[in-house]
């Protein structure tokens, strides 16, 4: 045991599964120290508001239902795209959709590492998303749970290393990074409206050349946003199959 609030204890090996691997071991002790912090000052509001509320005030009910179809349908999704073979993109296709857009991946361009998802303005997962994505201890620590929460987001992206073209992101929508030194020891939050959609971006760093190596990364950016964007095209096609054969068995009354 490793800490113990009231009647509720933490377990060592609990802290380790909740550790990232790669760490040195002077940042495992400084990252494991701040999962108990974290844990304890949980433990004390549970503690409380068990307390002070009502039995009605914890009635969860509606919200668990709706919280465990939503983990069911990420668990399903998650099935049907686990063979990465449905999804491979070649160099080639890599190399068509960067002249396709006119963009030479070895020029001097401002380029960005960002984690970012686009909601619609009134979604219900918005806030709970934003909540763990503005912190950076939790972005990294529940990065599993963001995945499930944003597998019904309209777009996201939670690779830390992939540098992705600025100019890329700028298409999408319209934002400024008021960082711009290149010293990014803390990540810049913003939420941007646009067209009834949310944004919820965290930019790790910026650069404003680029070297060989980042071109690279750029390359293969473009790779991943390809097999997500297969997988999106699978998951939509997969969902329309089964809405038609629900339909045609008679299963759908309106």
């Amino acid at each position: 045991m490793v800490a113990q609030v009231y009647s509720h204890k933490l377990y060592a090996s609990e802290v380790q599964a909740l550790l990232p691997s790669g760490l040195t071991t002077d940042d495992s002790l400084a990252f494991a120290s701040r999962i108990i912090d974290s844990w304890i000052s949980e433990q004390i509001i549970l503690s409380e508001a068990e307390k002070k509320l009502t039995m009605r005030d914890k009635n969860f009910q509606k919200e668990m239902t709706e919280y465990r179809n939503s983990l069911i349908r990420s668990k399903y999704l998650e099935k049907i795209t686990s063979d990465t073979n449905l999804f491979y993109v070649t160099d080639a296709e890599v190399r068509a959709t960067i002249a396709q857009a006119r963009t030479n991946y070895v020029n001097e361009k401002e380029i960005v590492r960002i984690n970012y998802v686009k909601v619609a303005q009134n979604s219900p997962i918005k806030e709970k998303v934003k909540e763990i994505l503005f912190d950076e201890d939790r972005r990294l620590l529940e990065k599993d749970k963001l995945a499930e929460l944003c597998a019904d987001s309209i777009e996201y992206f939670m690779d830390d290393d992939t540098w992705l073209f600025w100019d890329d992101i700028q298409l999408e929508v319209d934002i400024d990074i008021r960082n711009k030194t290149g010293n990014f020891s803390q990540p810049e939050y913003i939420e941007k409206i646009s067209n009834d959609a949310c944004y919820l971006i965290v930019i790790l760093d910026y650069k404003s050349e680029q070297t060989g190596a980042d071109s690279r990364d750029y390359f293969e950016s473009v790779r991943t946003m390809l097999i997500q964007k297969k997988k999106t095209e699978f998951i939509n096609k997969t969902i329309d199959e089964l809405y038609q054969k629900a339909e045609k068995a008679g299963k759908i009354a309106r």
